[in-house]
This record gives C-alpha cells, sequence and structure tokens, in this order.
C-alpha cells in the first residue's frame, strides 16, 4: 500500500502527474478538486469519507466504520479537534485528514505507520513510503545516518527519528504534519505520555479492554486472522483474544533448536486449548534457517532494516499465510517492552523511595552481577538527557559492558570494526544534537525507555510488512497501538513490578481469557542455537559480501576487522547484534540502485 498526501495547492496537479502509474491507481480530491490523496491501496484496507470541505481517510486496521467516522468527523472544525478521533479509535492506521483546505497526516505513536515528506515543485509532499518520493525527485544518502545504524542497539533520541536520505524529513514520534494551502508544512505535537498513577486495579480492565479492541480492529469482517503462537506470554495470549473474536484463526510457530526450550511444551498445550484453529509448526527440515540470503539485493525498505537474519523466515511466514487466505498476521511485538523493569525502572523506584526499593535492588544486583559502583550509578538521578548524550558521544568505541545498561538509554556503541571516519561522524552527529538541548520522550527514564524500545519495535513491524506486502499480508502488533501503550504507560510504578511474577499487570488483565500456565510463567526460551546455526551455514556468504563491502568503499567499516569478526570460530556474544546490524546495512545498500529516482526539476 502506497500513498502521496497533497496540499491543496495549483501545483498538486502537476506532481500528481508526476507520480507514476503504478503508485496513482487511485485519487481522492479535496473539496476544491484538486488531488489531495493520490496511490495505490486495497479496499479492504482504507475508511475514507467526506462532509462538505472536510475528509479524512483512516489506511490501516482501524476499528470503526464509515458512518461512525462520518458523525466523528461532523465535529471537527480545525486540525486539532481530529486528536479525539485519532485516541478513540482502536488500531494501527494512517490518519489523513482535510479540514478547509489544511491537511493533517500521521502514523501511530510506535512509528509501525511512517510518514515522510519532501520539498517538491515549491510545495511539501508526504508519503508513507520514502520510495514514492523517490520517484519525484533523486534522493542522496546521509552517511552520518547511515554510520548512526551501525551502531549497538539503535540510535540514541533524537537521532532515531531522521531520515538516512538528506531530501526526506521523518515524523518524529507523537508528531502530526500539518500541511498549509501554501504548500509549507509544520510538525506538531498532539500526544504526551500520561502520568503513571493508575493503580493496576484500573488500569488492568483498561488495558483488557484497549488489547480486545485492538485485536478486533484485525479481526473485523476478516474470514480468517494469522498469529504467532511461540508459547510465550505475548504472542499466545493474542492467539486466545483473537480466537475470542469469532472467525478462522491459523496460527504459526517454529520449534526451537534448543533440546532444552520451554516454549515448545507451552505451544503444544496452548494449541490443544485451540481446537477451532489451525496449526502450522515449522521445524530445522522446513523453517529457512537464520541468515538465509543475507546477501540479498531486494530489500524494498526505505531505510536500513532493523534486522536480517530472520527475514526470510517472515517471507515464510506471510507466504504460508496467504495460501490460507489470511491477509493480516498478528505479532506479539512490544508487550515486553511496556512491561519492562529493568534499570531505568530501578531508578524510577530508588528516586521515590530508596529504602522502599531496596528489596528490589538487591534481587536485581544479584541477577546482573552489579559491582557496588554499578548498583549506585543505577540508583541515583541521571544526568539531563543533552548531558547523558554528549557524554555517550566521548564513549563510543569502549568495549560494551555492565556500564552500559546505565542511562537513559543503552549508551550507543560502534563495533570494532566500525572506521574512525564513521566514528567522527557519528560523534559530530551526537554532539550537534545535544548542543541543541533534547528533552526526552518522558521526563521519566522509565517511560522514555519504554517508548524508544516501543518505536524499535514499529522499525521492526514497518520493514516486515515490507516483506509480506509482496504476498499480500500485514503483520500486525496490537501492543504497540496507541491505546494500549498509554493504557501501560499510565501504571503507576509501584505495580509494575511484583516479585517472582512476570508482567503481572498484563496478567491480571487478560486473566480468564488466557489460560494460567500462559500467564504465570516465569522462563522464556531463546533462539540463540538457531542464530549460531544459521550464521555458520551461510557464513561464505557473509564472508564474500565483506570482500565486496559498500560500507567499506564508503570508508565506514574497516574490511580487516569486519572479516576477523565473520572468521571467528565462536564470535563474541556481544558481537552478534552488531554484526547483524552491519549485514543488514550491506544488504540495503546493495537494494539501492533500483530505487533512486529522477533529478528534481
Amino acid at each position: 500500500m502506497e500513498f502521496v498526501v497533497l496540499p491543496d495547492h495549483p501545483a498538486a496537479d502537476e506532481v500528481s502527474a508526476r507520480i507514476p502509474e503504478e503508485y496513482r491507481k487511485k485519487v481522492l480530491r479535496h473539496h476544491s478538486g484538486r488531488p489531495w490523496l493520490v496511490g495505490n491501496w486495497p479496499a479492504n484496507a482504507a475508511v475514507c469519507v467526506g462532509a462538505g470541505p472536510s475528509k479524512i481517510a483512516l489506511f490501516g486496521a482501524a476499528r470503526t466504520t464509515e458512518r461512525e467516522l462520518l458523525v466523528q468527523l461532523g465535529k471537527v472544525r480545525t486540525l486539532r479537534d481530529l486528536d479525539g478521533i485519532a485516541e478513540r479509535t482502536a488500531g494501527s492506521f494512517h490518519l489523513v485528514a482535510s479540514i478547509n483546505g489544511l491537511v493533517r497526516a500521521q502514523g501511530g505513536l510506535s512509528g509501525a505507520r511512517g510518514i515522510f515528506s519532501t520539498s517538491f515543485a515549491g510545495i511539501t509532499v508526504a508519503a508513507n513510503r520514502i520510495s514514492v518520493l523517490g520517484e519525484l525527485r533523486r534522493l542522496t544518502v546521509a552517511e552520518d545516518q547511515l554510520a548512526l545504524r551501525l551502531l549497538a542497539f539503535t540510535p540514541p533520541w533524537p537521532l532515531s527519528e531522521r531520515s538516512v536520505w538528506r531530501e526526506v524529513d521523518s515524523l518524529p514520534f507523537a508528531h502530526y504534519l500539518s500541511v498549509r494551502p501554501d504548500g509549507t508544512a509544520e510538525q506538531i505535537r498532539w500526544w504526551d505520555p500520561p502520568a503513571p498513577e493508575r493503580p493496576a486495579g484500573l488500569a488492568a480492565p483498561e488495558l483488557r479492554e484497549a488489547l480486545v479492541a485492538a485485536v478486533a480492529a484485525r479481526t473485523g469482517a476478516q474470514p480468517a486472522v494469522g498469529a504467532d503462537l511461540s508459547g510465550g506470554m505475548d504472542s499466545t495470549s493474542l492467539c486466545f483474544l483473537a480466537a475470542e473474536q469469532g472467525g478462522g484463526l491459523v496460527t504459526i510457530r517454529r520449534r526451537l533448536m534448543d533440546p532444552t526450550n520451554c516454549d515448545d511444551p507451552v505451544a503444544d498445550r496452548a494449541a490443544a486449548d485451540l481446537p477451532g484453529a489451525e496449526h502450522i509448526v515449522l521445524d530445522k527440515d522446513t523453517a529457512s534457517p537464520y541468515y538465509e540470503s543475507p546477501d540479498r539485493d531486494d530489500l524494498a525498505m526505505d531505510e536500513p532494516p532493523p534486522f536480517i537474519a530472520m527475514a526470510s523466515h517472515m517471507e515464510d511466514v506471510a507466504r504460508i499465510m496467504a495460501s490460507h487466505g489470511v491477509t493480516r498476521h498478528l505479532q506479539g511485538h512490544g508487550s515486553d517492552e511496556l512491561a519492562a523493569t529493568g534499570t531505568t525502572y530501578v531508578n524510577a523506584m530508588a528516586q521515590r523511595s530508596l529504602l522502599g526499593s531496596l528489596g528490589m535492588i538487591r534481587a536485581m544486583r544479584a541477577r546482573r552481577r552489579w559491582s557496588l559502583a554499578t548498583t549506585l550509578r543505577v540508583v541515583r538521578a541521571f544526568p539531563p538527557y543533552a548531558e547523558w548524550l554528549q557524554r555517550s558521544a566521548d564513549e563510543l568505541l569502549r568495549p560494551p559492558d555492565v556500564e552500559s545498561e546505565v542511562g537513559w538509554e543503552p549508551t550507543p556503541r560502534l563495533p570494532p570494526w566500525a572506521s574512525g571516519e564513521a566514528a567522527a561522524l557519528v560523534r559530530d552527529a551526537m554532539n550537534r544534537t545535544a548542543g541543541t538541548d533534547p528533552q526526552p520522550m518522558s521526563s521519566i527514564p522509565t517511560q522514555h525507555e519504554i517508548l524508544r524500545c516501543i518505536r524499535v519495535n514499529g522499525w521492526i513491524v514497518r520493514f516486515a510488512n515490507t516483506l509480506g506486502e509482496r504476498f499480500g499480508v500485514s503483520f500486525e502488533a496490537p501492543f504497540l497501538d496507541d491505546r494500549v501503550v498509554e493504557t501501560a504507560l499510565s501504571v503507576r510504578m509501584a505495580d509494575r513490578y511484583v516479585a517472582g511474577r512476570h508482567k503481572p499487570v498484563l496478567a491480571a488483565a487478560l486473566r480468564g481469557t488466557v489460560p494460567d500456565y500462559v500467564l504465570d510463567r516465569t522462563t522464556k526460551s531463546h533462539f540463540t542455537v538457531d542464530v549460531y546455526n544459521g550464521r555458520k551455514r551461510n557464513l561464505a556468504k557473509m564472508r564474500e559480501m565483506c570482500e565486496e563491502s559498500r560500507l567499506a568503499d564508503l570508508g565506514l567499516i574497516g574490511r580487516d576487522g569486519f572479516r576477523r569478526a565473520l572468521s571467528s570460530a565462536m564470535p563474541d556474544p556481544m558481537h552478534m547484534g552488531p554484526l547483524e546490524k552491519t549485514i543488514a546495512c550491506e544488504a540495503w545498500l546493495r537494494s539501492l540502485p533500483a530505487r533512486t529516482g529522477p533529478q528534481a526539476p
């Protein structure tokens, strides 16, 4: 699905005519008659209504009808009045409106549905895909932003919000794009995180209601919906919520190679408790290995992807779901992050009551083997965000250690194969940004960290959908929906942690629908064996990528250091994540030639 948003400006006709035919299957118009929305979208993926000079379109999974949306639109007089529609409508969608010639365009809080803009023919042009904008003007890669994508974890806020293309602006977290009839635009903040003051007893029913509505937004009139059934609390809970909605359910899971994994027995039991569903199980003989085709050059992605190891598996899931008539597939992304009780949570509790949080601090220290010095760093007040960012810029090349867990975000680290030029670019970008005194997404570090992780998961879903759309399948993450995120953030800090319990608020919210043996789990399996096996199987391809490295040609990594990391018989576990980031950037760079567009007039 692609669409372009145009202002109510005379140049809109010219821009519309320049858009290739494949992206111009449908056209919606402003009240003036000028083109407003130009694109190609399935009929069941959009709800569009209009009343006089006011028009609105929701693209994606929105729990509303044309009739309901028209009633709400009738109450809208200004762009800010659209806040209510964005807040009350369950699901994940783009909201685009034309109100008396003014345009508003936005995605959700997670960024799973992004909005990007550029200047063309003297006006601001927005779209849900950068590739469409690349058809209008030639885009060039910003090398400092590409270098930032080599960091372990993700670029720090707000650098994580910036486009890797010089000519493109990404709509940042909690903002909408306002485009005036003269073609100029402004990014306007429309949402702020709630205060964490709701007792769990009140928040849990609200969280349940939000999750039920989020799943219902995906099921709706669908004849069948797909879902992961890993055995973990997150995806398994979504399966039971989807089954409660009625309709067909097709689940899929991948058996782990680790013989000690504890997910499969739970998944087997859950499948037996979902007798009306069809269950598909992939094993080592039927599942694509991790890192299958790492040297691919067909990533239709607007930016370097967040992962490459599971790309072939995600395509397998989409292909299988499509063969079963499924167009929407549920995944559990975001649940872990919404219930996070890591270092920033311990810090928040210590700031409220050091004495009252001593038990939690002792337990965390024992589990993570912190030194006394590290423990003191965790519990004392963090520095202002800009100061933390500036300090982090000086530590880019330090080896990762337990100290890097402490702060507003995981401390940014470049891998040892990054070049001095890459380090200089990243350091300069971070220092320049720190100099603007950026404010965190929330003044409470743990809330900021949760939102950062929600944005990372949104990025993952966005990439998954570029893979799934080739098969007509949309990957959906109900835990990332605005209402679910807001409700989870509103929970009182002290109620988020219960010793010996896992995600206590979510468990309370879903008790009675999801079996206790799922909600009461305190263990979780991992994919380490699968990852190492896939790496070994595809290592030759990765080495070829190293020798032909475009990142090395750009001077951002050292080919020798990259080669050494790939050649290790047993690579350092701390390097596995950065290795995947580097390989993902390489694969993305290989995909660029087909994405270049004509020079702008």
